[in-house]
């Protein structure tokens, strides 16, 4: 009981140090797609955290011909079984997301054992940042890892939520919290199975308030900035819901009112 009021109390106290203004929650996705520019991640300036699915962001100056210099808020993530050993983690990097969507065949598709046996090379890579779990849309699988890996470090808990209602999401998101008591991360979220912008904005809307003010909810990330075909494996999202108008460098309406979000 203690541990657990202890780890709330941390969270409220993360929440309340910037009480009105830009958040220090709001984060995003940068999807590597071919329409990709070096400015993307650069056009939301009002956001405080970023990540693009990879260990490292040294790819974009490879594969992109982007400039050395990194937007501040940079969060690796190493992505499945098949992570670069040998790419070593920034030590500006504060923390480190695990493998994205192990509970997905079309994804990183591991079981929970397979994932435990591989954590201890996460932590090895994650000595003093934090360490968010698997990012997972079954908290089913996520329970199962975290019976399976004995003595793992996990310092916080990510999930993914595709869900046109906010409050809905908010009740998973919860539930998380209720049984891992951790700090969660929604690194994806949008409304799935609709072609309309409307629909996405007034999810925004809508839940925006909801993560601010959730003491559980320590970072989220709105999926994504560029729309590519079956990034989402499913299918589930369109184009609707970038935050980057396609074919150009421009914010979207739903990018600027992200964006420009204020808490």
């Amino acid at each position: 009981m203690v541990l657990l009021f202890s780890g709330l109390l941390c969270v409220l106290l993360l929440n309340i140090t910037d009480l009105a203004g830009a958040s220090r929650k709001k984060g995003v996705g940068i999807v590597r797609s071919k329409h990709y520019e070096c400015s993307d991640e650069g056009n939301f300036n009002n956001v405080h955290w970023w990540y693009d699915w990879q260990q490292s962001p040294d790819h974009m100056h490879s594969h992109h011909h982007c400039p050395a210099d990194v937007r501040a808020g940079y969060v690796p993530m190493v992505n499945g079984k098949h992570f670069d050993r040998g790419i070593n983690i920034s030590a500006n990097a504060h923390y480190l997301l695990g493998f994205n969507d192990p509970d997905r065949r079309d994804q990183a598709n591991l079981s929970a054992s397979q994932a435990a046996v591989m954590w201890k090379e996460l932590e090895a890579n994650a000595i003093g940042k934090i360490l968010v779990s698997p990012a997972v849309s079954s908290l089913d699988w996520l329970q199962q890892f975290m019976q399976q890996c004995h003595n793992c470090r996990v310092d916080h808990v990510a999930v993914h939520v595709f869900n046109c209602n906010a409050h809905e999401i908010m009740r998973i998101l919860k539930q998380a919290w209720d049984r891992f008591e951790k700090p969660i991360w929604l690194t994806e979220f949008a409304c799935p199975h609709t072609t309309s912008a409307n629909d996405q904005l007034r999810l925004m809307r809508e839940i925006l308030p909801l993560l601010e003010s959730a003491p559980y909810v320590y970072r989220y990330a709105w999926f994504a900035s560029r729309w590519m075909k079956h990034l989402d494996g499913g299918n589930t999202v369109d184009i609707s819901a970038t935050l980057i108008k396609e074919n150009t460098v421009e914010l979207s309406a739903l990018g600027h009112y992200y964006n420009n979000f204020m808490h």
